[in-house]
């Protein structure tokens, strides 16, 4: 593979991760950015050495873009998505993926008749500690699984976008789409899901999910006001699985019979940009590392716990969205 080109569309903090961690990759460039405050494209541009557009179709179309990047608020991926496909432009969306599982499938659907690589930018799931953990569970390691718990709770009360309906805030969505989606990587989908939890203002503060597999439940634990911090834990009857800051994770614990701890340093956005750059280049319509099913499949359980809860948020307006398309 040569060097492989990226338009980023949003320029934000998120943009701002990945894009210092690409610098250090080889063969991988951005070329192009977007943003809808301009101003905030320029500095970007400046600091990537990348060129800043007053457009999105500008930006997807400049010369050496190979993929869109979307690193936008959720409430506006499914458009931008749709935007880039009709374009021809492959695309890589970030977390969340879009409002809920129709969205989700439009977006998919789209990406097929276009015969165009859509994927989101799962990047727990790009790297090698979770793909070792699901070995060590597939290889029956810790025995049978009796009980699984996971938190993912930080103070993120004081930052805007997640006290605001409008933009997808909240927990359940933003942060607690990682641990929903570890679960249902390791165990598929689960026969029943209860979600309690506390609503504020639009958004949902902290709750507690029940995924029940039948011989063990999975308890996860989202807030973004209890600072609980960040582990999935998974017991067997022959040992247990640590692994702290999971979405993230650099490190995991295999306790039992065997003991291992597996590292990994690894550039967690270099791995995932890494990974999806070559299997464009290679052809690819879909992801071997995040499948659409197994995207679609998590916004379906994101959508039975915000049902449970009550909460809808101001820009799901399903029928009109995808009516439109």
């Amino acid at each position: 593979m040569g060097t492989f080109g990226w338009a980023f569309l949003g320029c934000g903090n998120i943009a701002e991760q990945v894009a210092d961690e690409l610098q250090r990759e080889q063969g991988i460039r951005i070329v192009s950015c977007w943003n809808r405050t301009p101003s905030r494209a320029e500095g970007f541009a400046a600091k990537y050495g990348c060129r800043a557009y007053d457009s999105m179709e500008a930006a997807i179309s400049a010369d050496g873009v190979d993929a869109a990047y979307i690193a936008v608020t959720a409430n506006k991926h499914l458009d931008y998505i749709c935007y880039c496909l009709e374009r021809g432009m492959p695309v890589l969306c970030e977390k969340p993926f879009v409002v809920n599982a129709m969205e989700a499938e439009c977006a998919f659907s789209l990406a097929r008749e276009k015969n165009l690589y859509l994927a989101e930018a799962m990047w727990t799931w790009y790297n090698a500690p979770a793909h070792k953990v699901r070995d060590w569970v597939n290889a029956g390691e810790i025995g049978k699984i009796t009980k699984v718990t996971a938190k993912y709770a930080e103070r993120y009360i004081d930052i805007p976008r997640f006290t605001s309906p409008e933009l997808l805030g909240g927990a359940l969505v933003d942060i607690g789409v990682y641990p929903l989606r570890y679960a249902y990587e390791l165990f598929g989908m689960p026969r029943r899901v209860m979600c309690r939890g506390e609503l504020r203002d639009g958004v949902d503060i902290s709750e507690t999910v029940l995924l029940d597999y039948g011989s063990f439940q999975a308890e996860i634990f989202i807030s973004v006001e209890d600072p609980r911090g960040e582990e999935f834990v998974i017991e067997g009857t022959e040992g247990k699985i640590r692994i702290p800051y999971f979405h993230m994770a650099q490190e995991a614990y295999l306790y039992g019979q065997k003991e291992e701890r597996f590292l990994d340093k690894a550039p967690k956005y270099g791995v995932q940009f890494r990974r999806v750059s070559e299997e464009i280049a290679k052809g690819c319509r879909e992801s071997a590392f995040c499948s659409p099913g197994a995207t679609i499949d998590t916004m379906r359980l994101l959508d039975e716990c915000r049902k449970q809860l009550g909460l809808i948020y101001p820009s799901e307006r399903t029928e009109t969205r995808l009516g439109e398309r």
